[in-house]
């Protein structure tokens, strides 16, 4: 017969790491999501504040410049990865940011996952 001695140990411990494991897991999975909302709400704010800059004065720099100002006021870590004036109005702003996370933004091959882009258009 086998020693079984040290199982109920082993075992303990075991549980004790996955149940840290998934925790951790969690809790970036958790800060993912919320910067997910936090980006559409930038991307919302910065084409709303784009079109309103190419209402008024119809220069797309400028409206791009009134984008970006409303993005970094949403979200000081964001960037406006893509922005598109057409010629009847439409506002398309695309805006980028890393997701503030315990892990996944500093293990290089899961850093993609804590990359957030978000798109959002206005039109009249």
């Amino acid at each position: 017969m086998r020693d079984e001695r040290g199982l109920v140990g082993r075992a303990a411990i075991t549980i004790m790491v996955l149940a840290v494991i998934f925790g951790l897991a969690a809790i970036d999975g958790g800060s993912v999501f919320l910067a997910k909302l936090q980006m559409s709400d930038t991307a919302d704010a910065a084409a709303t504040a784009g079109w309103e800059s190419w209402n008024n004065i119809h220069n797309a720099k400028a409206a791009r410049t009134a984008a970006a100002e409303a993005a970094h006021e949403r979200n000081p870590s964001s960037r406006i990865e893509a922005f598109k004036v057409t010629r009847l109005g439409t506002v398309t702003v695309t805006v980028r940011s890393v997701a503030t996370t315990l892990f996944l933004k500093r293990i290089g091959a899961l850093r993609h996952f804590a990359v957030i882009e978000s798109t959002a258009t206005v039109s009249t």
